[in-house]
């Protein structure tokens, strides 16, 4: 009985998002983690969204970006924010994208520059359909 109870609340948060992403087309479903991460959960394969995620950096940063394609994690400066993008693979042709900000010399993170910096790669990744 109690294995039901905890396998139905942990199901509970999957259909939420599930619900949500149907509408959205590519991307599943995003939240907020903290008040600096930004975890999207997005319909294609990591490879395509590591590599529009780089591309969408390097165009928009002014500096060279840094990026590790083993771990695919890229860190760029973007308006004075430093800004790290993850990928990992989920499934697939699934994957998790996830999009911390920080500024004023990393000491501060900023959760709302996060969220602009995801709703941007969420255009661009559903621009590349």
């Amino acid at each position: 009985m109690r294995n039901t109870l905890l396998i139905a609340l942990l199901a509970l948060p999957l259909s939420s998002c599930l619900v949500a992403g149907a509408a959205a087309g590519v991307v599943i479903g995003s939240e907020m983690m903290d008040n600096r991460a930004y975890v999207s959960h997005v319909d294609k394969d990591a490879k395509v969204v590591w590599n529009t995620a780089k591309d969408f950096l390097a165009a928009e940063s002014a500096e060279l970006i840094e990026f590790d394609d083993q771990t695919r994690i890229a860190k760029a400066k973007l308006d004075d924010r430093n800004v790290t993008v993850t990928v990992e693979a989920f499934d697939l042709d699934k994957s998790v994208l996830t999009v911390t900000a920080k500024k004023f010399m990393s000491t501060v993170n900023d959760g709302e520059y996060a969220k602009v910096v995801m709703e941007r790669l969420h255009r661009r990744l559903n621009a590349s359909n």
